[in-house]
């Protein structure tokens, strides 16, 4: 069974059981945990072949309530292009040219100026990988047709992580009908996702790393590989935006929060590190997750984020 028909069933089986429990609930959060318990199961294996996360831009066009990747308090900042290209051959060498996944993120992706670049060279450095991108769909309709050739040709896939705010849908259909390209549509194609979790930070860094890295949904997954480092989630490769929004100082500790990518010796290396739990889980209070949030635009307070 593919990775996308689990997901499919699994979105359904959620729909189904919100249509019984609200997710506000105390049950709907209490059956989640415990299904984030379950599932981090697989995740504490160490791995055989790695997927990577790469943030191409830190801001974005949207500016959503408590963002997990803190876009609304990012300045406008995009990966360098040169950089990008140093990174990947690096760690192309690592990964013998072997990655099951690379996903394109942000912020939103479609900012870059180079996207449709870095796309290439990924699909030369790893054929056999699966790339995609992931955006909110409100630039796709602005993207020229050299870049939904490179998306064609290259073999690039979209994912539309669907909001409650307009969208050309026939616009998009028109684009993916004229040049072939997969468009998963993440949390379904025809209902916006209108509800959101709530991930608190702890300040004090008083959580438990046993307990936090249990729970977590992005141990062993979201590996994000962003200006010569690897971090082991999409927390610790953004706390920057936040502790300079805010004047926090939640600090991140070389070799145990993040890999300098040069310094790396082999992938096994990489492997072990994303099995171990970071210092920096002491703050991530996974426990204290909340969902049914309402989405809206972000104001900027800290009290979306702890």
């Amino acid at each position: 069974m593919s990775n996308k028909v689990k997901k499919d069933i699994l979105f359904f089986i959620r729909k189904k059981i919100v249509l019984i429990i609200p997710e506000s609930s105390n049950l709907f959060r209490c059956l989640s945990v415990f299904g984030m318990r379950l599932r981090s199961v697989k995740r504490h294996k160490k791995r055989d072949v790695m997927k990577i996360d790469i943030p191409v831009v830190e801001h974005c066009n949207l500016c959503c309530k408590g963002c997990t990747a803190f876009s609304p308090l990012a300045q406008e900042e995009f990966l360098s292009y040169e950089g990008y290209c140093r990174d990947m051959h690096k760690l192309a060498e690592l990964t013998e040219h072997n990655l099951s996944e690379i996903m394109y993120t942000g912020g939103e992706p479609l900012l870059h100026p180079r996207f449709g670049e870095m796309l290439i060279l990924a699909r030369k450095l790893y054929p056999k990988a699966e790339i995609s991108f992931m955006t909110n769909g409100v630039l796709i309709p602005a993207q020229k047709d050299e870049f939904w050739k490179i998306c064609s040709d290259y073999d690039i896939n979209v994912r539309i992580s669907r909001y409650p705010i307009k969208l050309n849908d026939q616009k998009i259909r028109e684009i993916q009908e004229k040049w072939s390209v997969d468009f998963d549509w993440v949390g379904g194609k025809d209902i916006p996702v209108k509800k959101m979790w709530k991930y608190p930070i702890d300040l004090k860094g008083g959580v438990s790393l046993k307990n936090s890295f249990k729970i977590c949904s992005q141990i062993n997954v979201c590996v994000r590989m962003k200006n010569g480092k690897l971090y082991p989630c999409n927390t610790t490769a953004c706390i920057e935006h936040f502790n300079r929004y805010f004047g926090k100082n939640l600090k991140l500790i070389p070799g145990k929060d993040y890999l300098e990518l040069d310094e790396v010796r082999d992938i096994q290396e990489v492997f072990e590190f994303l099995i171990t739990p970071p210092p920096f889980c002491k703050y991530c209070n996974r426990a204290g997750v909340t969902f049914g949030h309402d989405w809206e635009v972000s104001k900027k307070d800290i009290s979306e984020w702890v």
